[in-house]
């Protein structure tokens, strides 16, 4: 048994000694005046490179829509990853996520009457999410994810369009 933990420990420093951490996300802001909406996004990201092509991470965030005066829908969101680095092109380098997705969600009508209809739930994910990263210096990098490809909340989720980007910043340590 004392042979394995060491086993064990010695395994885990090896793979530790190219390790490099990284933190970044994603903060999003829209309005639009003709539809009275404004959206909001929080979605800080952590993660844990192992080698030059496979990391580890988490997104933990928060967005908000709301439509003046009668609609709000917020929703938190927990998003372990599995990120492989299949292609880099001089310091570019092209990625796929394989993502899990909860979402904890919170909707909640505005009546005529100052009364409100509230409903929640919890939606369920599972999907890989294409990206690239650009890198700016040794530890900043840009990041966008480019669609995803999955299911969510019994939806089918095909495609790459412009409507599903999401760009970022990454410190590595």
């Amino acid at each position: 048994m004392k042979k394995l933990f060491i086993a064990v420990v010695a395994a885990f420093i090896g793979i530790s000694a190219n390790a490099q951490l990284y933190v970044g996300g994603n903060i999003g802001l829209t309005s639009n005046a003709d539809a009275k909406t404004t959206s909001f996004s929080l979605l800080p990201e952590v993660g844990y490179s192992l080698d030059d092509n496979m990391s580890f991470g988490a997104v933990v965030g928060f967005t908000s829509y709301a439509k003046k005066d009668n609609y709000t829908d917020t929703n938190f969101i927990l998003q372990p990853y599995f990120r492989y680095t299949f292609l880099e092109l001089g310091p570019v380098k092209v990625f796929a996520d394989a993502q899990l997705q909860l979402d904890f969600w919170n909707n909640k009508i505005y009546v005529t009457d100052n009364t409100t209809n509230t409903t929640s739930g919890t939606n369920f994910g599972i999907g890989i999410a294409p990206g690239i990263a650009i890198p700016v210096s040794d530890n900043l990098s840009f990041v966008a994810h480019l669609g995803q490809f999955g299911y969510y909340n019994n939806t089918l989720m095909l495609g790459l369009n412009a409507n599903n980007v999401l760009c970022g910043v990454y410190y590595s340590f």
